[in-house]
């Protein structure tokens, strides 16, 4: 197996990253998109107590919404709710504590995900911009919000990635003998909605590491001459992609998506040991 880095875009609007993933099976790399998906733990607000609420939004949806605001997540200090010694009761090794106190007077204001203040630094929003609610003059907006970790397989708040994909890597292939002029190559570039192809030295090619850009749709190839240009896939390699939410380094989500993946490799192969196989003529 070989794992490489192609791209990794990581900003305040924005966390992508893109690798190679190169000699797994199909079954494998759809096995690993499932457990980033449904199994991988981050961090989410479970409950809210509401205090006052004077918002033009019922408890119930501003709940909802906090629930999906994105929060740091620290997987070293923290257990799942069903795996803590409290059992889930809730304890300060499995849950957090963030509070939000607004208080207008002769103003209008907006109630934003930095107004949360947690418990603990390294449990808090991912980003201080997400909007809550909208608050009128004379209004109050006082709650306590407990935080606790979860899986996507329970509830899509625990994602923690806003998309996990991959793709075949292209193996594309061009015979410049096809075209019989310039203006045959000129017509493939015209309807090449990619903009993988280009000209170059009166030739028809490629762009560099074209296998980074958007996937072959076939407009090019319809207005070429037969053959020209061919579109295959290296079998057992794939392009992921991987845009996170902010929760956690992709970095460290590909690892515990590994180390869970071997966690069940070793029950199967436990459970596999107490299985007794019988005969039957």
């Amino acid at each position: 197996m070989k794992i490489e880095v192609i791209e990794h875009i990581q900003n305040k609007n924005q966390d992508l990253m893109k690798v190679i993933l190169e000699g797994v099976s199909i079954e494998l790399a759809n096995a690993f998109r499932r457990i980033i998906l449904t199994e991988v733990p981050s961090m989410a607000i479970t409950e809210v107590l509401f205090v006052e609420n004077d918002s033009v939004l019922f408890d119930e949806i501003v709940a909802h919404r906090l629930a999906l605001i994105p929060l740091t997540t620290d997987l070293k200090n923290y257990n799942l709710p069903d795996e803590c010694s409290c059992g889930g009761q809730g304890c300060t090794l499995c849950q957090v504590q963030l509070e939000c106190d607004i208080r207008t007077k002769n103003n209008e204001v907006i109630a934003y995900s930095g107004d949360l203040k947690s418990m603990d630094d390294k449990i808090r929003p991912v980003s201080d911009n997400i909007i809550i609610a909208k608050m009128g003059k004379n209004s109050s907006l006082v709650f306590e919000a407990y935080a606790q970790l979860g899986i996507g397989m329970d509830h899509a708040k625990f994602q923690p990635v806003c998309s996990v994909g991959y793709k075949y890597f292209p193996d594309v292939k061009i015979d410049n003998s096809k075209f019989k002029s310039e203006e045959q190559i000129d017509e493939v570039i015209k309807h090449d909605h990619t903009k993988l192809f280009i000209k170059k030295d009166g030739k028809l090619a490629l762009i560099e590491k074209y296998w980074k850009g958007p996937d072959f749709t076939g407009s090019a190839e319809k207005y070429a001459p037969t053959g020209a240009i061919t579109v295959n896939y290296v079998p057992n390699k794939f392009i992921f992609t991987i845009e996170g939410t902010g929760s956690l380094p992709i970095k460290e989500i590909l690892s515990k998506a590994v180390e869970i993946f071997l966690e069940k490799l070793d029950e199967f192969d436990d459970q596999l040991k107490k299985v007794v196989i019988t005969q039957i003529v």
